[in-house]
């Protein structure tokens, strides 16, 4: 591969992690990468919360963050393991308005305060510790959207 297509294809993949601007923003770029995610849920629900497309996002995403190098374990202007993360919340489950809310809010809770064992999975190596922590956070913020529909229905 040559030196330009090299450059080429990782200013691909770094524009995939950052999505573009959003992971610059100043403040929370993971909350915004979280929304941007559910603006995707609510429109395409068949699509992005679908448990294979997750599945397919997950690798394509770990095989991106593999082939970039990062000065530091998990830079906060990657954010596209939020976008992830969000769908694992969300996969296998009706997407409304009031389960997405729901859905932003504990993986939020879950990817900020990493309990254990998020907190393990972050210290793994490579894009695997980026994208792992997220989604785990997203599978526990999933079980809790399971519990409370299994509550309230």
């Amino acid at each position: 591969m040559t030196k330009r297509s090299t450059a080429t294809k990782n200013n691909v993949f770094h524009t995939f992690v950052t999505l573009g601007p959003i992971g610059y923003l100043p403040y929370a770029p993971g909350t915004y990468g979280s929304a941007l995610a559910c603006l995707l849920l609510y429109f395409l629900p068949s699509v992005f919360a679908h448990p294979l497309f997750v599945f397919i996002f997950i690798v394509v995403t770990l095989i991106v963050l593999n082939n970039l190098a990062f000065e530091g374990k998990d830079p906060r202007y990657i954010i596209i393991d939020e976008v992830a993360g969000m769908f694992v919340t969300m996969a296998g489950h009706n997407i409304t308005l009031f389960s997405l809310l729901a859905g932003f809010v504990l993986f939020r809770f879950f990817d900020i305060k990493k309990p254990y064992p998020i907190k393990r999975v972050e210290t793994l190596r490579q894009g695997y510790g980026i994208v792992g922590d997220d989604v785990v956070a997203g599978v526990f913020a999933n079980i809790i959207i399971i519990i409370g529909e299994r509550i309230l229905t």
